[in-house]
């Protein structure tokens, strides 16, 4: 059974993390499909700039700011979208991020910092929407997470476990609400070419965009692909690199050994090192 009527005219979607990035070009996919489109994000600035973006071209949106890690913040988006719209149809959950800092140099509140971002945010978020969706009998929830578990990328400890969580998460949900008109599906986005956290590093090491990165705007469309089909799971990844992630849960120890063998961990050492070195220049300036 399809989920009916999450996109289109006459629908609401709510898209986290659209300040910028694959946020912004989520929104933009699912704004063409009409219907109307919340932004939301901790950048009032970025936000307006989006929102500013999408409506020249046509597009029915507006948006929120919320910093999802804080304390009651989830809860009082979802309730600000229903007061203004009536309720939510479609949830993207695609906020989250990681410092890409060891994990023993972190204070444990910075490691729940980004537990709280990844992985409770989303829960917090999915469990305000569902008696909406459950009392209209429609509803779709579009939870983004990351190979980084199954590929034992270095120094993402908290990170990997919030986006393995959040698979786990995702697949229950569906399973439990599906028969009554809610469904989830789950994106697993490999290396991501043109925007987010991995074109961010690969910029700071200094290294242009190889095979194995997916164009950020097919995280887009697999969005709207994933409703419209009503999808459990997709993984966002180049050609036959999507086998990868069946074969790193017979192997677990391929993912550890791949990175050193092509010098993931020492490139990554480098990037934490040059962070560290800005952070302390701009706090001696």
């Amino acid at each position: 059974m399809s989920t009916p009527h999450v996109l289109g005219p006459g629908t609401t979607a709510l898209v986290t993390g659209a300040s910028r990035g694959i946020g912004a070009l989520i929104a933009r996919e699912i704004a063409s499909h009409g219907g109307h489109v919340v932004l939301s994000g901790r950048s009032v600035a970025e936000l307006e700039a989006v929102a500013s973006d999408l409506t020249a071209a046509g597009a029915d949106v507006s948006f929120l700011p919320a910093d999802l890690t804080e304390p009651g913040a989830a809860e009082a988006l979802v309730r600000a979208v229903e007061r203004q719209r009536g309720g939510v149809d479609l949830l993207v959950n695609n906020a989250g991020g990681d410092p890409l800092r060891e994990f023993h140099t972190m204070t444990i509140e910075e490691n729940l910092r980004t537990l709280r971002l990844n992985l409770v945010a989303p829960l917090e978020l999915s469990y305000a929407v569902l008696p909406g969706m459950l009392s209209r009998g429609r509803g779709h929830i579009v939870n983004i997470s990351a190979m980084a578990g199954r590929l034992a990328f270095p120094y993402t400890e908290v990170y990997a476990a919030a986006k393995d969580g959040l698979i786990g998460f995702t697949r229950v949900f569906r399973s439990d609400y599906h028969a009554r008109g809610v469904s989830a599906s789950v994106l697993i986005l490999g290396a991501i070419k043109g925007a987010g956290q991995g074109q961010r590093m690969m910029d700071e090491a200094g290294l242009k965009g190889a095979a194995y990165m997916a164009p950020a705007r097919s995280v887009a469309r697999a969005v709207v692909g994933a409703v419209q089909k009503d999808r459990t799971e997709l993984v966002i990844m180049p050609g036959p690199a999507r086998l990868m992630r069946a074969v790193m849960d017979y192997f677990p120890a391929l993912g550890p050994a791949m990175n050193r063998a092509v010098g993931t961990r020492a490139t990554i050492r480098k990037i934490i090192e040059q962070r560290d070195s800005d952070t302390g220049a701009a706090v001696r300036r």
